[in-house]
């Protein structure tokens, strides 16, 4: 106990990476009981039946975890123009509902638009709302970890970064929603890296802005240029530069679940590294439901896909994956990866952000907007502590931006021929609500 007394959070993420490389490099498993003992007499009956039912939740599928809840849920599956084969979770609506799209972020799965429960998380706020709520899945995540050719197991299968999301994940994804509901667009929301791919999807690929109605992007990982000194950061840039780090192709499919329940003093130390890498704040954490965020993070990335988002914050260019200035030439004909041109994204964007996210920084958030093709709104969470994570996992989340989003969504007039009139930003600007307003959402 006294070394994890003396760990910091820095320390226990070189731990996790360190357990990340033996667990990939032995292919072992650990056996865990995962039996626990019911006999504990402080409990009263209530608080038993919500200790089980927090860990029944912490192993659900996201399925079964909708379904849970009582609400009508379906399972797809789409394949891309490269093979890879995509898991889609769905909240269905009613028949004529407007489809939404959510996309998840980094180490993330369609389990964080649900994972806080039909009282706080966006899937079932947005089901409620009377939307038809599809729920997204990156490639190489636990849910889409499938190819037609490649086995997951190999290296090649690993060979993609969000760049690779953005061109073929969310343009089948959203195909696929289209073709299934006859709609001709779709309303779209991302958290983080669900909205880094959407840029690069909308940028490379123009035509996508026409299947739009509106984006609603949730703490948009882009410009980077404020995080370089984030320790993380160069921590596992560090990693990266070891001949350990330089040849692993997966990170962060591992299970913490052991790790950081061994003890409450283990749990709190893995809180706190969570919040050393999103920013703190205790006040808006259900520390209760903490094991049901073990259970469904972290889903699995691509190495790829993190050391691209260093090579944003190093650089200081939103910009495709830079590899050899030969390779470079070949594929962009430039030695550096050119920019992805922001202006050519002419979906209407409304943006949210928030002041102690630790890795989107409001600077770079607020120059991201500027440059975007048709930026209608940007919203500051009127909480100095909310944090990166808060969009998703904050106890008051749907009050304090949620709300704002449910807003948003109400300034567009729909048509009956399913073709949505697109709002300028006098069309969509809202009041900021005053502390009376904020209570009463």
């Amino acid at each position: 106990m006294l070394l994890f007394k003396k760990c910091n959070p820095l320390t226990l993420l070189l731990y996790c990476l360190i357990l990340n490389c033996v667990l990939t490099l032995t292919r072992c498993q650990f056996i865990i009981d995962e039996d626990e003992d019911d006999s504990n007499e402080d409990e009263t009956p209530e608080e038993r039946a919500e200790r089980k039912s927090i860990e029944e939740d912490s192993y659900l599928t996201v399925d079964k975890l909708i379904a849970k809840y009582g609400y009508p849920t379906e399972v797809h599956q789409v394949t891309t123009e490269d093979g890879y084969i995509l898991t889609m979770h769905r909240i269905r609506g009613k028949q004529g509902a407007q489809p939404f799209f959510l996309q998840h972020g980094l180490v993330d799965s369609s389990a964080g638009y649900v994972v806080m429960g039909p009282n706080v998380s966006l899937a079932y706020l947005l089901a409620d709302n009377n939307y038809d709520v599809w729920l997204g899945n990156a490639r190489g995540n636990r849910y889409s970890r499938n190819h037609t050719t490649l086995d997951p197991d190999g290296k090649k299968f690993w060979e993609f970064s969000w760049h690779e999301i953005g061109m073929y994940d969310l343009p089948a994804m959203i195909d696929y929603v289209l073709k299934t509901t006859g709609f001709k667009r779709i309303q779209y929301a991302g958290h983080s890296q669900g909205c880094t791919a959407f840029f690069v999807m909308c940028s490379m690929r123009p035509e996508y802005n026409k299947k739009i109605i509106m984006m609603q992007a949730l703490a948009p990982a882009v410009y980077a240029k404020e995080t370089e000194e984030h320790p993380y950061i160069r921590a596992i840039s560090l990693y990266f530069n070891t001949l350990v780090g330089s040849s692993i192709t997966e990170m962060f499919n591992a299970e913490f679940r052991f790790l950081c329940r061994m003890t409450e003093e283990t749990e709190r130390l893995c809180i706190e590294a969570v919040f050393g890498i999103v920013g703190r704040n205790w006040n808006e954490f259900n520390r209760k439901k903490f094991p049901i965020i073990l259970g469904h993070y972290p889903a699995g990335v691509a190495a790829k896909q993190v050391k691209h988002f260093i090579q944003v914050i190093k650089t200081g260019k939103f910009a495709p994956y830079s590899y050899s200035t030969n390779k470079n030439m070949l594929l962009y004909k430039e030695r550096e990866p050119p920019r992805y041109n922001l202006t050519a994204v002419t979906v209407p964007t409304y943006v949210y952000y928030s002041k102690n996210d630790l890795l989107c920084h409001p600077a770079d958030v607020e120059d991201m907007y500027r440059d975007l093709g048709r930026p209608i709104g940007k919203y500051l969470v009127p909480q100095k502590e909310f944090n990166h994570m808060d969009f998703l996992w904050a106890i008051n989340v749907r009050r304090l931006v949620y709300s704002r989003m449910l807003k948003v969504l109400g300034k567009v007039k729909d048509r009956r021929d399913n073709v949505s009139v697109y709002p300028t930003p006098k069309d969509i600007e809202i009041p900021e609500l005053n502390s009376k307003e904020l209570e009463s959402d």
